[in-house]
């Protein structure tokens, strides 16, 4: 496919849309997922080295799929030169290593209710630098709005049951911080766009911040034992979900602004609830999860639609 076709079609804003949700449709599915290979590979909530090299695993055979892909469209294109070395290293260490680094140590410490929550930060701090490093996404009273809007959903959603809790730094400051990290990961994926291809970008990333991971786990004494085959399809059903997800969103973030992409970050805690629910048979069509619903989605829509004149 051209490039010329290709920005068209991938600038086009009901492509976008579909994308950005399906993107978001499935990281939203992690959470059951994760929670069942915890369980499938016996990792305990306290054992974060494990946990860490389990993340790892799932980054590294993630950026493998990607670039298998790669290598069957553009082959020339997927191999890591020694310019790309520094860049795309650094967009591994912020998009995958630490930003999972942190948010595994931080989810030992905090519920899941409350985590929920805290992941909105990622959008509205991707929508505050993308006017701090690029000039042509400017920061807008409109963007500040619809942010806001979107993250009073995912606040309806999760604080709806009460539980909220004290502020602890090990547990709130370092999912902030993990949130923080993958916005600014979106920030330096955009800039290192230029000249090289997002899905070589996609994959090695992956790959370099997933292997960074396993080591860090195995520095530490953890372990990944595979009981059955049932370990093997969770991993590479995460796998394959984390892969696919970051793929597209490299492409859409190569063609568009930041704000415009990273706003759709909100409905992950929405689907997150959405496929929980389903797969745990609770009733998630209540007052509450439609109303922040709709919250979400209109956050989305002030962030992206032209400037609504007075």
């Amino acid at each position: 496919m051209k490039r010329s076709v290709q920005k068209d079609i991938l600038t086009n804003s009901f492509f976008v849309t579909g994308v950005a949700i399906f993107c978001t449709l499935l990281w939203g599915t992690a959470f059951p997922a994760i929670k069942t290979g915890y369980r499938l590979f016996e990792i305990s909530s306290d054992d974060t080295p494990s946990i860490l090299i389990f993340a790892g695993a799932r980054f590294t055979i993630a950026g493998l799929m990607v670039l298998a892909i790669g290598l069957i469209k553009n082959p020339e294109r997927m191999f890591l030169h020694k310019k790309d070395i520094l860049p795309v290293g650094i967009l591994g260490f912020f998009q995958t290593f630490l930003q999972y680094l942190l948010l595994y140590i931080g989810l030992v410490h905090i519920s899941g209710t409350k985590s929920s929550l805290l992941t909105s930060v990622s959008a509205f701090g991707s929508v505050i630098l993308s006017a701090i490093f690029f000039r042509s996404d400017k920061l807008t009273i409109q963007k500040i709005l619809g942010c806001f809007v979107g993250i009073s959903g995912i606040a309806l959603i999760t604080l709806s049951g009460g539980e909220l809790g004290g502020y602890s730094f090990i547990g709130d400051g370092l999912v902030i911080l993990s949130n923080l990290s993958g916005a600014f990961g979106n920030i330096v994926s955009k800039k290192i766009a230029d000249k090289r291809h997002p899905i070589q970008i996609s994959g090695w990333q992956l790959i370099i911040g997933g292997t960074a991971l396993i080591i860090a786990g195995m520095v530490f004494g953890g372990k990944l034992i595979f009981y059955d085959i049932k370990c093997v399809m969770i991993l590479l059903y995460l796998a394959f979900m984390a892969g696919t997800a970051f793929m597209l969103w490299t492409m859409l973030l190569f063609y568009n602004n930041v704000s415009k992409i990273a706003v759709f970050n909100l409905f992950i805690p929405i689907f997150g609830t959405m496929w929980s629910g389903i797969f745990l048979n609770e009733n998630i069509f209540t007052f509450i999860n439609i109303i922040s619903l709709l919250l979400v989605c209109s956050g989305v829509f002030l962030v992206n639609c032209k400037k609504i004149k007075a």
